[in-house]
């Protein structure tokens, strides 16, 4: 990562992946398949507020 610039979006972005990792190993999100959409959506979210405190929540849209 030390090529990325470290915006708060990269620095989300990263643990993120890093959740995912995590998460991945858990035998539910293994059954299910893996992360969808939705989960990657609110998963990324999650992590921005917490490197982006003042980031508004963010709400999920049906595409």
């Amino acid at each position: 990562m030390a090529d990325t610039p470290q915006t708060p979006e990269a620095v989300a972005y990263q643990l993120m992946r890093d959740v995912m990792a995590i998460e991945g190993a858990s035998a539910a999100l293994r059954e299910s398949g893996g992360p969808d959409r939705a989960w990657l959506l609110s998963t990324y979210a999650e992590c921005l507020k917490v490197v982006r405190p003042d980031a508004k929540s963010a709400q999920m849209r049906s595409f």
